[in-house]
């Protein structure tokens, strides 16, 4: 008896957040304004925190977003958040409609009663060598000194890793960021890891040292970007999803910011589910037929924002964020 009125309970409560949560769409609508938040990255770490700044990235999911529902991004705006914490916190307290660049977790989704969106980003735990130390490998680390941020999840992945391999290395423990990356510049300590876009941003801000400074090949504890937004919005999330379904489809097909409009007379199924032609999933989403024309016009596709967010300012290559064409993990949802 009591499970069975704690289920009823429950599904009542959930069905009161759907309640509350489904006018999001609506009120971006009337309002002509999405507020979409970004993160930043602490510099020194908060004990959450471990991706490096994608804020730049970030905010082009924002204005896809805003295109898609209103048409423009001139109703959009978007704050940025120094770290995850406070990007939920607003979104928590509806000051926000949504904040892209959340590391997703079953904690972080009960604490702050959010949902989660599909990757924008996939980051990986990483190990950063001076190109000159003619180390191309973890087993080149053999008893050398590694740095890395004291009890942090990858300081705490490095051991268990080196240890399932049987390679024995000697741990310089930092409490800050840039402790970190000032013995890595100047080789106090033979290797540094963290997160690739931690790492990517610390050696972009080697600057002219930049090039100095390579990954090894392994990659270690995936940890996808994700947007989020309150749960029980599920309208308003699945316009989330599937607009950044677009953004990868719209690369996928070779549709760019610049040869869109072009595209539209295309002829392939594809291109006609996505670009308005058929007309299914603005239909079942609610929105105009050539909304996903709109976003790839003012964004360019999932690869043309990764390389001007990310790729071109931390010199990334694509890795995980490659299509699943190319031996990535990006894939889109159908559009249909």
């Amino acid at each position: 008896m009591f499970r069975l009125l704690h289920g009823f309970l429950l599904a009542g409560f959930l069905s009161l957040c759907g309640v509350a949560h489904a006018q999001t769409l609506s009120a971006i609508r009337a309002a002509h304004h999405l507020n979409c938040g970004t993160v930043q990255g602490a510099d020194d770490w908060n004990g959450q925190d471990v991706h490096g700044n994608l804020s730049a990235l970030g905010a082009e999911i924002c204005r896809a977003v805003a295109v898609a529902i209103l048409g423009t991004q001139d109703g959009l705006a978007i704050p940025v958040f120094p770290a995850e914490p406070e990007a939920l916190d607003a979104l928590k307290a509806g000051t926000i409609q949504l904040a892209i660049g959340i590391s997703p977790s079953t904690s972080t989704a009960i604490q702050y009663g959010v949902g989660f969106g599909p990757p924008v980003f996939y980051d990986s735990q990483r190990i950063m060598v001076a190109k000159n130390s003619g180390i191309t490998d973890l087993a080149g680390l053999r008893d050398q000194l590694i740095c890395a941020l004291d009890m942090t999840p990858p300081e705490r992945t490095l051991r268990d890793e080196m240890t399932a391999r049987g390679i024995k290395y000697a741990l310089m423990a930092h409490s800050e960021q840039g402790e970190l990356d000032a013995a890595v510049a100047v080789h106090r300590c033979v290797a540094g890891t963290a997160m690739e876009t931690r790492l990517a941003e610390s050696r972009a801000n080697f600057h002219a040292r930049t090039s100095d400074f390579v990954f090894l090949p392994e990659r270690f504890a995936i940890s996808p970007v994700v947007p989020a937004y309150r749960y029980g919005d599920q309208t308003f999330g699945l316009i989330v999803d599937w607009t950044v379904s677009a953004l990868i489809e719209a690369e996928a097909l070779g549709i760019t910011q610049q040869n869109v409009a072009e595209a539209t007379k295309r002829g392939d199924m594809r291109a006609e589910q996505l670009l308005g032609h058929d007309f299914a999933t603005a239909q079942a989403l609610g929105l105009a037929h050539d909304w996903a024309s709109k976003v790839v016009a003012a964004t360019g596709d999932y690869g043309e924002i990764f390389q001007r967010t990310a790729g071109e300012p931390y010199h990334l290559d694509r890795g995980l964020n490659a299509l699943w064409t190319a031996g990535g993990l990006m894939s889109p949802l159908p559009m249909k």
